[in-house]
């Protein structure tokens, strides 16, 4: 038996958090909506990449035996706490106008654990600078 005191990490040691992930069209919707969740909640954990898509539901033209020429798309996703998820969500479908068809899709999925992060006040901002 070991004396020595046990520093590993509990799960009950970080908070319950969730995980949002959108697909959207890849004309700036992605950064406009990363922007507005900083500026009006002070989201900061977050990222987006930019992926090839091809929409299910849409109309695909393509001659037998070929597969449809993907879209670009951009991939952004969130990780906030459980308690803000609904919120943030809800938010995002309506300010990148998901609920018009075409427009991408979200989902949502509960995270293990994940810790707080908050930036230091003296970083500038990526757009202005200040």
């Amino acid at each position: 038996m070991s004396t020595a005191p046990d520093f590993a990490p509990r799960r009950s040691d970080f908070p319950a958090c969730k995980a949002i992930h959108c697909i959207l069209p890849d004309d700036g919707t992605g950064k406009r909506v990363l922007v507005e969740l900083r500026k009006r909640q002070g989201i900061i954990r977050v990222g987006s990449a930019t992926r090839r898509g091809v929409g299910a539901l849409g109309q695909v033209k393509t001659k037998r035996s070929k597969l449809p020429e993907p879209n670009l798309v951009n991939h952004v996703y969130i990780l906030c706490s459980e308690n803000e998820a609904d919120g943030i969500f809800d938010f995002i479908f309506w300010s990148a106008q998901l609920d018009k068809p075409g427009r991408g899709m979200m989902w949502q999925q509960a995270v293990t654990g994940c810790t707080p992060f908050e930036l230091p006040s003296d970083i500038p901002d990526d757009e202005t600078g200040a």
